[in-house]
């Protein structure tokens, strides 16, 4: 059996120009495990450039890390900062979803920016994928949820709308939620549609075969 070093082993975080692939710091952090990231971003604070890292980690949900490139230190949300230049995190403590979730998704015209939304797969511990999340970075506005019984999800995949590129006068959330679902009961999956801002079903398409809930790979 694994045995957790947390204490002696830190997670190090390396930060690479995406224009010239040279590695410009390598920052050790608290301990945990990752398996998927949610989105990273620069933030102004002052006269220091901070990147924010949104991940999946154990032992904790969704957990923020503000690197420091001017100390090389890796900070926890609100140490040494204002609680007005950060956005609200979602931790193990004050998460907004009290079980684990995976397979996070956002609008990717949003991709190394500033968001505000998020989609993914809830998984409790007793179980595989059971439901859909959206949830929200910037308050603690409660998630929204999509949860059928016995019908288990795959990854959400959000699509924006064609007439949101991404710019200012787009909404972030403005398009629809794609996942294929599997109905236990009559053995069939289908295509699920939720609304991006909502979170309501648009609407469902079956086929006439089985698909096994997948990790990534579906594509629409």
């Amino acid at each position: 059996m694994f045995k957790w070093n947390g204490d002696n082993m830190p997670t190090i975080f390396h930060v690479i120009n995406l224009d010239t692939g040279e590695q410009i710091a390598q920052i050790p952090g608290p301990a945990c495990f990752n398996c998927h990231d949610i989105n990273t971003f620069e933030l102004k604070m002052e006269d220091t450039t901070t990147i924010v890292v949104d991940i999946c980690a154990y032992d904790g949900h969704l957990r923020r890390f503000h690197l420091d490139l001017t100390t090389n230190k890796c900070i926890e949300p609100y140490a040494g900062a204002r609680t007005s230049q950060v956005v609200y995190p979602i931790s193990y403590a004050n998460s907004l979803v009290p079980v684990q979730f995976e397979l996070p998704r956002i609008n990717p015209y949003h991709i190394g920016k500033s968001y505000r939304y998020f989609y993914a797969a809830r998984s409790p511990p007793d179980r595989f994928l059971d439901a859909l999340i959206k949830g929200e970075i910037e308050s603690k506005k409660e998630c929204a949820f999509w949860v059928e019984t016995f019908t288990p999800p795959s990854e959400p995949i959000f699509v924006p709308k064609p007439h949101a590129n991404g710019d200012n006068n787009s909404i972030e959330d403005d398009g629809v939620v794609l996942s294929v679902v599997l109905d236990q009961k009559r053995k069939q999956s289908f295509i699920l549609v939720l609304d991006g801002s909502t979170f309501t079903e648009l609407g469902r398409a079956y086929v006439s075969i089985h698909i096994p809930p997948s990790f990534h790979g579906n594509f629409y």
